[in-house]
């Protein structure tokens, strides 16, 4: 039986649109006001809320998410931290909440504390950004048991050979990445819709596509091979550029609503 997130992205597909995922680093631009943009973005009707943990060491952050990452880190943002923003989420709000994160934080806090923990503050998935499926496999599996969806990431240059093992291993959606480099702006990948077609012959779990989507993005050409996109540069950038706590809880849900309203562009004929 699908898990929250799955019943969020059906429920978007029967309304003829596609699903939309915003990222938001946590604990940016410092832990209170994180919160108050988090649940924004739960009201302005995100089917599916990330929630970035913090890490020093990013290796596909672009400028925009490594400027919010390191003033999380400088107010002191940490795993645990993350986790308790997740439960004051889930407490007002019951839009599926997913983690992403590195592999480091995790074994510092320790992996069966993490899972034990993302469990109970009402954590729906996790994205493991560098631990591709079949690598700490008790750890996958921890995380499945625990009812938790691991969500998995293909992208343009992973071997097709291994499309098959990540699609079988993966929970919730599969997080397709339209082009190669960091977060940020730039053009899918030209041969982004074939990936997107192996996906659906090998799972048929929703295929959301990110990296490069923006409020300009013309999401037209994505219709019936995606059933999601995901937001985070252009979402922190509209962030980044208001001047005070007011006015970026305002741009955050002027964003939400302009991506929303994109969102019948990617349906299925």
């Amino acid at each position: 039986m699908a898990g929250r997130i799955g019943r969020a992205l059906e429920v978007a597909r029967k309304a003829g649109r596609g699903a939309l995922i915003p990222f938001l680093t946590s604990g940016f631009p410092d832990r209170d006001e994180s919160d108050r943009l988090a649940l924004a973005l739960c009201e302005e009707g995100a089917d599916v809320l990330e929630l970035g943990v913090p890490f020093s060491d990013p290796l596909a952050d672009g400028p925009v998410i490594q400027t919010a990452t390191q003033r999380a880190l400088a107010r002191g943002t940490t795993l645990s931290h993350v986790l308790g923003q997740a439960g004051r989420l889930r407490a007002k709000h019951e839009t599926p909440l997913v983690l992403m994160t590195y592999l480091n934080p995790v074994i510092r806090f320790g992996t069966s504390r993490f899972v034990d923990e993302a469990r109970r503050a009402g954590v729906d998935g996790v994205i493991l950004v560098d631990l591709p499926p079949g690598e700490e496999p008790a750890l996958w599996d921890s995380l499945r048991a625990a009812d938790l969806d691991t969500i998995a990431l293909v992208a343009p240059t992973t071997d097709p050979l291994r499309v098959p093992k990540i699609a079988a291993e993966s929970r919730g959606f599969l997080y397709v990445v339209a082009r190669l480099g960091v977060t940020g702006a730039g053009a899918p990948d030209p041969a982004i819709g074939d990936l997107l077609r192996m996906c659906r012959s090998h799972s048929p779990l929703p295929r959301c596509l990110g990296f490069g989507i923006g409020r300009e993005s013309n999401l037209a050409p994505l219709r019936g091979v995606v059933e999601g996109i995901l937001v985070g540069s252009g979402l922190l950038e509209t962030i980044l550029a208001a001047p005070d706590a007011e006015g970026r809880e305002n741009s955050a849900r002027a964003f939400i609503r302009l991506l929303r309203a994109k969102l019948p562009d990617i349906a299925s004929a």
